[in-house]
């Protein structure tokens, strides 16, 4: 008898435990969602000459971010760069002379002892945005203010309030706030605009959407971090939107297994086969819609040496999809060596010239011409016989070349002109050592057959670095957050920001599929899930087939989903050591990722 009743007694603890975890994670939920609500409710805009809130053209805005100390955490700056490229000045050296910025963003937190002169000058010589978050500083900075062209004033100074501010700032979210009370003469009693928010991402948490947060990071953060402890990366950047909200971005591990450097959000990976849908491929898509690139004209149409050749018939359509009969893969690099595996005349040296200018690897330098070689040997490459699904690099090297010829530009410069600076994707690059530190950048392979060094800040790819890191098929890098941007304005067909980049009906298009009838599951540059529901590679089971992305060698995987409105990010060096690793494909871990995603979906849709 004492027995049962210990059981019973057990039994009703245990469920009023299970009912009083489940109310108090639900009032949990619900509690982190109406703070930030609340929070967004006292963010005002009292000033906004020429709506200047949200900001619009972010390829032609230089900004300078002034505070007042140089501490490291400033959650204000963060959140806005993520949406851009902003310095950060301390204000005693800013020089209005030597920076040539058309935009300041004024960070006020705590009641320091302000130079109202230097603020004032600023305001009056520069576009100047005041975020303030101290109460008294509206009042005790009112002359200053009227020179100002925006003043956004926030009655909370926590973290979550200066999240917002800079997301308000950029139109990932909006406000509707007015004043509940008086401030000054100046600002009174139901004072404020209100301030749309625009197609850029909102950065928040998966409560906001239904999803327990608790739950959803434990289960990622528990793959991620065995991916690392089974040696399948020594790090990664995981990004996560649903419906334009951000409710998941973290990186885990180190840029290698000495555990020195930690990844962070904002590092640089090699994005390795991603480059193909994230550089030559809008590009392709935008000449397409303007009738410049047809889809169903002969590639020698754009390759006019493929017209003495055994590919002077092939289709741009058929190519893009990878049924164009073309090779695999060439490993260009072999073709620098004799048999004695010396290098070969006029290929490289291990001094920089005029001539050599192509850097390789730190002693080893190119010749400025190798890339006719490596056209020649596309040219005469052999066709294979079927015209069947065959994934192949070949025509991806030739597309920078193909866009220039078109545009009468330079391939770069015409890729960020077009789609990275107007995104707000900084990050976005080919050799980004031109652009960033190594301490920025995660490093790649320990190359012992070739280049004989530690691969960091220039591409992996062997093909790609004989083309000076710049082409179509590798070579592109970036972090997590601005690849994320490019995506999600695939996911949106063609709009982010408020701004077109190409036609709904061209997105529709190319990431359909083009050729089920001959069991080929890609679109147009895009890879889509398999045909048959076993098995679907690299994504999820669950995605759906208006799906696409695509994955890359170096470990990396973009994946975007129009029914679901979700979009993943998962970026890795899991090359590094050697590419001898496949470790990451071995465990699942992306796939295990992105599925954990549909799962607790599919909870909050039960």
């Amino acid at each position: 008898m004492k027995k049962l009743f210990n059981k019973q007694y057990f039994f009703l603890f245990a469920l009023t435990f299970f009912i009083w975890s489940n109310l108090f994670s639900q009032q949990t939920k619900e509690t982190a969602v109406s703070y930030r609500e609340k929070i967004n409710n006292e963010i005002i805009v009292l000033k906004n000459n020429n709506s200047l809130i949200p900001l619009l053209n972010l390829d032609t805005l230089k900004i300078a971010y002034i505070t007042f100390d140089n501490q490291d955490e400033d959650v204000l700056l963060a959140s806005m760069q993520r949406y851009a490229k902003i310095d950060k000045i301390i204000i005693s050296d800013f020089s209005l002379q030597k920076q040539n910025y058309n935009l300041v963003i004024i960070g006020i937190y705590k009641n320091y002892q302000y130079n109202t002169t230097k603020i004032s000058n600023i305001c009056k010589e520069h576009k100047t945005i005041l975020c303030l978050f101290d109460k008294h500083d509206i009042l005790r900075i009112n002359k200053t203010s009227e020179y100002s062209s925006a003043i956004i004033y926030s009655f909370s100074n926590d973290s979550i309030a200066h999240d917002y501010c800079g997301q308000l700032i950029f139109g990932g979210i909006g406000t509707m706030a007015k004043l509940p009370v008086d401030l000054n003469h100046d600002y009174k009693k139901g004072d404020g605009i209100k301030i749309e928010s625009i197609d850029r991402f909102k950065y928040t948490i998966p409560a906001e959407i239904g999803l327990d947060s608790s739950i959803l990071y434990k289960k990622i953060d528990s793959i991620a971090n065995y991916g690392i402890e089974q040696n399948g990366y020594p790090g990664c950047q995981i990004f996560i939107a649903k419906d334009m909200n951000v409710i998941f971005h973290k990186s885990y591990g180190y840029h290698t297994y000495d555990s020195i450097i930690p990844v962070k959000n904002t590092d640089l990976y090699d994005l390795a086969s991603v480059t193909k849908i994230s550089a030559p491929l809008p590009c392709l898509m935008k000449l397409n819609e303007e009738n410049k690139f047809n889809l169903d004209a002969k590639l020698s149409e754009y390759w006019k040496p493929f017209k003495r050749s055994n590919k002077k018939n092939i289709i741009v359509r058929d190519v893009l999809c990878h049924q164009g009969q073309l090779e695999a893969w060439i490993p260009f690099y072999k073709h620098t060596k004799k048999k004695n595996k010396k290098y070969k005349r006029r290929t490289f040296k291990t001094d920089s010239s005029s001539r050599y200018n192509i850097k390789v690897a730190d002693n080893l330098f190119l010749h400025k011409n190798y890339y006719k070689k490596v056209f020649k040997i596309i040219k005469k490459s052999e066709l294979r016989d079927e015209k069947k699904y065959k994934y192949s690099d070949l025509s991806f090297y030739l597309y920078p070349t193909i866009i220039e010829n078109i545009t009468g530009e330079d391939y770069e410069t015409y890729l960020k002109t077009n789609f990275y600076n107007k995104l707000g994707a900084y990050t976005l690059t080919y050799n980004p050592l031109d652009y960033f530190s190594k301490y920025e950048i995660v490093p790649t392979e320990d190359d012992k057959f070739f280049r004989k060094e530690l691969i960091h800040g220039r591409v992996h790819d062997e093909g790609a670095i004989l083309l000076g890191g710049v082409s179509g098929h590798a070579g592109l890098f970036g972090s997590s957050n601005d690849l994320a941007k490019l995506i999600q304005m695939y996911l949106n067909y063609g709009k982010y920001g408020s701004e077109r980049y190409i036609q709904e009906s061209t997105l529709k298009e190319w990431t359909s599929y083009q050729f089920e009838d001959n069991e080929n599951r890609r679109g147009i540059g895009f890879d889509k899930v398999m045909l048959e529901k076993k098995g679907r590679g690299t994504p999820s089971i669950d995605v759906s087939e208006a799906s696409f992305g695509h994955t890359g060698f170096t470990g990396t995987f973009v994946w975007a989903d129009p029914e679901n409105g979700l979009l993943i990010v998962f970026l890795s060096n899991r090359v590094y050591p050697t590419r001898e690793n496949k470790n990451l494909w071995r465990k699942n871990i992306r796939t295990s990722i992105h599925q954990v995603l549909y799962d607790e979906l599919e909870k909050i849709e039960d």
